[in-house]
């Protein structure tokens, strides 16, 4: 058998490979996005006017989030931007989850390896996409991207230069100045993430301020603040907002805070035991492939005698998380319902990441356990196979590969019907209706329906009707 080191190399890259392929499909599948119900209403809210003044009559008049429009600007920039930034996404989360895990082997001195590290980075983002409810609304669909998925992006990217700046105990009055503007502008994406990151730095914040004696102590404290502010500052903006009158049922009253946080503390249970009762091939998965590795990587080390305080991971871990997940439901629990499935999306990131650690913190422990010559090698083949599960995760997304790709084929041929009947005078218009996916709204044979009206404003036509077409009569329209 090689040595443990070649053995733990060749398992990571055999786990990278696994990884990195289904993740490139899912990232391919996001080229057969087109757009869908709340799409056109914000391209129409893009048409209005300047991002600045479009942003400030959206935040008046229709949703509180304020940083959106700005987002979704910078995505039309560039032509067909629909299609790639799915893509863009999977690789800038992996890159931004890579990143924060090498600062954090710097700043601890772990001394893990490249491929333990971005194998690392891409089980999170991978697992976190593969046990989402509705991976289509949240990494395909723009509304549901730009809110839940984007800010998460955003936030690790910023978390890894925050780490890299406290190893280095770089902090100043401007870069705190700019990271509250970061949390901010991050924070107007979507309350659920605003809700979370506020939390998450008040952990980070205790657990530096108690715990941290280095120099390294007073930069975290100013940038973590700073974050902490920016972040706080932005959900006050949206709970302020006029348009949230318009997402709150009036026949309801408005709940008390302490209604609040026993529906979230409610709904935080509930989402952990479904989750344990739907996702147990998943966790159980996760959890071998975080466990083993980590003994694999310990088992080879000089340690001294394990530290008996250690056993308290086991349960602070478990209650971050649970806090965690209660704070991005509040939002939630204020509206009077249980998150739907786009906004559970970040709670799914969650739970995997405390998984993970639970997972590494148990193998950890493992290693110190003396265990007989073979059990290496039942170790080894173990990680194997349940790093090969990946593989397996690859069915989800390619079961539906037909229908988004013959999906997309027949959106590009009926855009192309509009912009003929436009080109020939006609603006009241009659199109074959496509079918809707995961609970995403497509064009209605009511023209005055929400989706057609903002799609007619978009195309610049006065009416569009969407009629159902007979399976036999599809190629009249279509070319498939």
């Amino acid at each position: 058998m090689p040595s443990p080191n070649k053995t733990l190399t060749y398992l990571t890259w055999l786990g990278i490979i696994a990884a990195t392929t289904t993740l490139a499909v899912y990232a391919y599948l996001g080229f057969f996005s087109r757009y869908m119900a709340d799409d056109y209403c914000l391209l129409v809210n893009l048409q209005s006017g300047d991002v600045f003044t479009a942003s400030w009559n959206k935040y008046l008049f229709s949703s509180n989030r304020f940083s959106n429009l700005f987002v979704l600007g910078f995505w039309e920039l560039f032509p067909h931007n629909i299609a790639f930034v799915p893509a863009v996404h999977v690789v800038l989360w992996v890159g931004g989850l890579y990143w924060l895990h090498a600062e954090l082997n710097k700043l601890f001195d772990l001394k893990l390896k490249f491929p333990v590290l971005f194998l690392s980075a891409e089980i999170l983002a991978l697992f976190s996409f593969f046990t989402a409810p509705n991976i289509f609304q949240i990494l395909y669909w723009r509304p549901g991207q730009v809110s839940y998925l984007t800010p998460l992006v955003f936030f690790t990217l910023a978390a890894a230069w925050l780490v890299s700046l406290v190893r280095r105990e770089k902090a100043s009055i401007p870069l705190a100045f700019l990271f509250a503007f970061l949390a901010f502008f991050i924070g107007g994406l979507s309350e659920t993430l605003g809700a979370l990151h506020i939390a998450a730095l008040s952990l980070a914040i205790s657990g530096v301020f108690f715990f941290d004696k280095s120099p390294r102590r007073r930069p975290a404290l100013i940038l973590l603040t700073a974050l902490l502010v920016g972040a706080s500052v932005a959900l006050l903006a949206m709970l302020s907002s006029p348009a949230n009158a318009m997402r709150i049922n009036p026949e309801n009253p408005t709940p008390t805070p302490l209604q609040v946080i026993l529906r979230a503390l409610g709904y935080a249970l509930l989402f952990l035991w479904v989750s344990v009762r739907t996702l147990p091939i998943p966790i159980i998965a996760l959890l071998a492939i975080s466990v083993l590795l980590s003994y694999l990587i310990f088992a080879e080390r000089q340690k001294g005698r394990l530290d008996s305080r250690f056993a308290w991971v086991f349960l602070l871990v478990p209650l971050a998380a649970y806090a965690l997940i209660f704070a991005s439901f509040a939002p939630s629990a204020y509206g009077q319902s249980y998150p739907v499935e786009r906004v559970r999306f970040p709670a799914h990131f969650i739970l995997t990441v405390a998984l993970t650690a639970l997972g590494i913190c148990g193998g950890y422990v493992l290693s110190y356990v003396k265990l007989p010559a073979f059990a290496r090698y039942v170790v080894t083949v173990s990680a194997a196979l349940a790093l090969l599960y990946p593989f397996w995760m690859m069915r989800q997304p390619l079961a539906t590969y037909e229908f988004r790709r013959l999906f997309a084929l027949r959106w590009d041929e009926r855009e192309a019907m509009i912009y003929d009947f436009k080109a020939e005078g006609e603006l009241d218009i009659t199109i074959p209706a496509l079918d809707g996916h995961e609970g995403t709204k497509e064009l209605d044979v009511r023209p005055f329906f929400w989706v057609n009206q903002c799609a007619a404003q978009y195309y610049g036509v006065h009416s569009i009707t969407a009629i159902s077409v007979e399976e036999e009569d599809v190629h009249y329209y279509f070319s498939e």
